[in-house]
């Protein structure tokens, strides 16, 4: 891939990979036993959101698990709360770089090809945002039940991606046809070297 520019399919894949990587070194987290179940379906460049009026978004694709639902075999709202916190965390990979971000990277010269063998391939991958942020907020809308072995489709999209604050939105889609599940708004906190301000020497 060197000497091309990753889309933004490209990119998304490769976290999921890397993220899902992280499990055969031994390092596990809330969302490992949502990962093998997780499936990119499409995720917008910036052409593409701008020729249709509407900010960049990214669609997973699931199938509701047994371990991800309550005693009435459905989704359950944590379960459901935590697979939006993921998915639309991901839209921040769609963040236009900033001049902070670039200017890190020029310092660990990397090319954001992730053809290069330094160890600083997330930041090749993200030039802004890199640790995708903290939760300051996460409000779900739960609107009918996602029944165990139920095919749906999470669409996350970047409403508002500043230097230090963001906000995302997601939607949990019935993937049959295309009835609202659970929606929610996510904000997050910037928490890249670059971007945490310094305390005050007053």
């Amino acid at each position: 891939m060197a000497g091309s520019k990753m889309t933004n399919a490209e990119r998304i894949s490769k976290l999921l990979e890397m993220i899902s990587g992280l499990e055969s070194v031994g390092i596990k987290d809330f969302m490992s036993s949502f990962l093998p179940h997780l499936t990119l379906v499409s995720a917008d460049d910036f052409e593409t959101a701008a020729s249709h009026h509407h900010p960049p978004r990214i669609v997973f694709g699931y199938s509701v698990q047994p371990e991800h639902c309550n005693r009435m075999y459905n989704m359950h709202g944590g379960a459901t709360a935590a697979l939006f916190d993921f998915c639309t965390s991901l839209a921040l990979a769609l963040a236009p770089s900033s001049p902070q971000a670039d200017a890190a990277l020029a310092r660990d010269n990397n090319d954001d090809d992730n053809d290069d063998n330094d160890d600083n391939d997330e930041e090749e991958l993200i030039k802004s945002w890199r640790r995708l942020g903290v939760s300051r907020t996460l409000n779900v809308t739960y609107v009918r039940p996602a029944p165990m072995g139920l095919a749906v489709l999470v669409e996350c999209e970047q409403v508002h991606a500043g230097q230090r604050l963001s906000t995302l939105r997601g939607v949990l889609r019935r993937a049959q046809d295309g009835a609202v599940l659970a929606t929610c708004e996510h904000g997050k906190v910037n928490l890249d070297p670059d971007n945490v301000p310094r305390p005050s020497k007053i």
